[in-house]
């Protein structure tokens, strides 16, 4: 059985000193002052309700999109293409919100998100049905189907669903069909929410219901390996958990590009980007691929990004640095032969013993 660590905590604790220091050693090389640069990290990412709710609406795409990775991960496919998804189902979120036009609020954000998931959920059925049924690598056929899904969405902002002459552009959505932004200075919207609920639902199936069960056991161990040998003892059939699993999570990246449209773009156009597919896979890493492992930390990753815009918008100091940074820590998180060399000490020992558990 997998285990969740002390050990894993220490480890991301380590990671984020190191990328601190090695932070703190660019900034001083190339001419800044370390201690005022962090100020203005810390203020941009968690200070006044402004940059706050900024990061918390950062957030939102990174929870399904972490999620949609962990679940497919479990089941033992490899899902890169959460990015087509997003695209697909975004689209299909916007034509769904200019095209009715008779139904009130509730029945409209409901309608626009579900056609998003199912969109969504659709784009991944040709992947998985090739990896099951002819054993097409899954990684191939999604990132593939990533380049395809953006030249569709391309096709149809220029063409079926163009609105502007000028612009390539759908239609902007109708209000009933928009979602609810709190506050007047922040695009952070009810999406936030849905995606909190998802990760604690998704927990909730994961962990306690037999459903989740045969989904985790269609994979061996966190990261799945399809076809499991241990649900075919179980008599579970993997070839369903597989399939199911992909659909899931690409019915949740169809879930993120809905709600990027309802909630923040309010139409599609065709120099829409969206890369929270591929950071969700980083995230999902962070998290130990848990789905509230993966809340936390896609809060903390929107924090240090929406943190490196303020540093880059105050100062000169570009926000790639966020993504160096961002990229030290991975390494770290996923340095799996660290974990084993902290065994050696007893004081890890011990506090392993208090606060690890047991992932059921």
């Amino acid at each position: 059985m997998d285990k969740f660590s002390f050990k894993d905590v220490l480890i991301l604790i380590a990671g984020v000193i190191i990328t601190l220091g090695v932070a703190w050693v660019i900034l001083t090389v190339t001419g800044f002052v370390p201690g005022e640069i962090a100020k203005l990290f810390y203020e941009g990412a968690v200070v006044g309700q402004r940059n706050i709710m900024n990061t918390l609406n950062i957030a939102t795409p990174y929870i399904l999109t972490s999620i949609a990775t962990v679940i497919s991960f479990r089941v033992g496919m490899f899902n890169i293409g959460i990015n087509g998804s997003m695209y697909i189902g975004g689209l299909y979120a916007a034509w769904a919100g200019y095209k009715f036009t008779s139904l009130g609020h509730i029945s409209h954000v409901s309608l626009a998100l579900a056609i998003s998931i199912i969109c969504g959920s659709l784009w991944m059925l040709l992947p998985a049905l090739l990896k099951v049924y002819a054993g097409v690598s899954e990684i191939i056929s999604t990132i593939i189907l990533n380049f395809v899904a953006v030249l569709f969405v391309s096709y149809m902002a220029n063409g079926p669903f163009r609105a502007d002459p000028i612009a390539p552009a759908t239609p902007r959505i109708l209000e009933t069909a928009e979602l609810k932004q709190y506050f007047p200075n922040s695009q952070f919207n009810t999406g936030f929410f849905i995606a909190v609920i998802v990760a604690f639902l998704t927990y909730f199936i994961l962990k306690k219901t037999t459903f989740g069960y045969e989904l985790r056991s269609g994979g061996d161990g966190l990261v799945g390996s399809y076809p499991s040998r241990y649900s075919s003892y179980l008599g579970i059939p993997t070839d369903r958990s597989a399939i199911t699993g992909m659909l899931i999570s690409g019915g949740l990246g169809g879930l993120a590009g809905g709600i990027e449209i309802l909630g923040n773009a309010r139409y599609f156009y065709q120099e829409l980007a969206f890369n929270q597919g591929f950071d969700g896979i980083l995230i999902a890493i962070v998290g130990k691929l848990e789905p509230l492992g993966g809340l936390i930390a896609s809060l903390f990753w929107s924090a240090l990004k929406n943190g490196g815009l303020f540093v880059d918008y105050k100062t000169e100091v570009s926000r790639e640095i966020v993504v160096i940074l961002l990229s030290i820590l991975i390494f770290f998180v996923s340095a799996q032969k660290l974990v084993s060399a902290l065994e050696k000490f007893s004081f890890v020992r011990k506090l392993d013993s208090i606060f690890s558990r047991r992932i059921k």
